[in-house]
């Protein structure tokens, strides 16, 4: 699943929020998250993928695991409202 937001934030904003997004994630999701330059890898029990932080643009690609893709509704509404809380 893909998710993109554009921002006015500038990058080292984008990314402090990135970390505040991925740990409201964590929480619910179970993921953890690296940062390796621009972007954030993120995995968990059935998730994999990455948050990449451009500088007016911010790209969620996750890939569920067949247990999770099921509830991928559930999944993107939250993303998508924890992306908007947090980079609004």
């Amino acid at each position: 699943m893909r998710i993109s937001r554009t921002h006015a934030l500038g990058k080292d904003e984008a990314k402090r929020r990135v970390d505040k997004l991925a740990d409201a994630l964590g929480s619910q999701l179970g993921v953890n998250g690296q940062w390796c330059d621009d972007q954030l890898d993120v995995s968990g029990s059935g998730v994999n993928g990455h948050i990449i932080v451009a500088d007016d643009t911010i790209d969620v690609d996750v890939q569920l695991g067949f247990a999770l893709m099921l509830m991928e509704g559930t999944i993107r509404s939250a993303i998508e409202d924890a992306m908007d809380k947090h980079l609004a």
